[in-house]
């Protein structure tokens, strides 16, 4: 990696590498071809933040392509794919092999192909920890809340446990036996959007309210004044730079939107690009 890529972006790297049995590839330039899978994957395998990754990497995008059906994905020719929404948990039965945090989680979020064999791997938990360790400064958070019980809420809980055991975990969402099964599967507390009363000083919106200016236009579901306070901090998971990050600075928080885990997750998938025209996946 270069030397001035930030220390956590760089240690994600080296651990979702070391997940998938890989080793960083030889120098040297590398041809590859993306597709992808998902509502937005049209937008995401020709977007500007995947290109700067490929190009850090010195991997030339050979073709980048989005496909409409799993179908259609399998039977075409790439080495790497990413995985969108709603596909994140729907493609595990197309691959050969997971690795532990795409196991753990059931989240598939990029695809590497090595002819017919194909191995799902959970980038955004590596992603999701570099964002909230780099927001904490490095400190160990008491309590994190997560808003939505969704595929991403997921890969941010397995990340919280992964890195801070002892963290107080805590979630809430309009789907009540989404949060349930959620707040089981991690050992969390479900907390009902109407009962949020208390600030964690770390809250994390895996939601889409904000993705988009349409997404505004309804109300938030989460009682937000009453969990925002002065010195916590907010992830939003969303790259756009939404009214929930406005509100979150007003209340003298600090923010970090999704655009860096985005650039995490985009390193991850060119190391694993690179990684794989060297050695196959073990």
């Amino acid at each position: 990696m270069p030397d001035n890529v930030p220390d956590n972006l760089s240690r994600a790297v080296e651990s979702c590498l070391e997940e998938a049995g890989l080793a960083h590839g030889a120098p040297g330039p590398v041809t590859a071809a993306l597709a992808g899978i998902g509502t937005t994957a049209p937008h995401a395998v020709s977007g500007s933040l995947l290109r700067d990754a490929m190009e850090r990497a010195r991997i030339e995008v050979a073709s980048a392509r989005a496909y409409a059906s799993p179908g259609e994905l399998v039977a075409a020719d790439w080495d790497l794919a990413l995985v969108l929404s709603p596909w994140k948990k729907a493609v595990s039965g197309l691959v050969s092999e997971v690795t532990p945090g795409a196991a753990a989680t059931g989240v598939i979020d990029t695809i590497v192909r090595d002819g017919a064999r194909m191995t799902g791997v959970n980038t955004n938990g590596w992603a999701a920890w570099a964002a909230m360790d780099t927001l904490l400064a490095g400190r160990e958070p008491a309590t994190v809340l997560v808003l939505g019980a969704g595929g991403s809420a997921g890969s941010v809980a397995h990340a919280v446990r992964r890195a801070w055991p002892g963290a107080r975990l805590a979630g809430s969402a309009r789907d009540a036996a989404a949060l349930a099964a959620w707040a089981g599967e991690y050992d969390a507390d479900a907390v009902a959007p109407a009962d949020l009363d208390r600030p964690a000083d770390l809250i994390v919106n895996t939601t889409t309210w904000g993705e988009t200016e349409d997404s505004e236009r309804h109300p938030f579901a989460f009682p937000f004044e009453a969990i925002a306070a002065p010195g916590g901090r907010l992830f939003d998971l969303n790259n756009r730079t939404s009214a929930l990050q406005g509100l979150a600075l007003r209340a003298g928080m600090s923010v970090m939107s999704g655009t860096y885990m985005q650039r995490v997750t985009n390193a991850c998938r060119a190391a694993l690009v690179r990684a794989r025209a060297k050695a196959p996946l073990r």
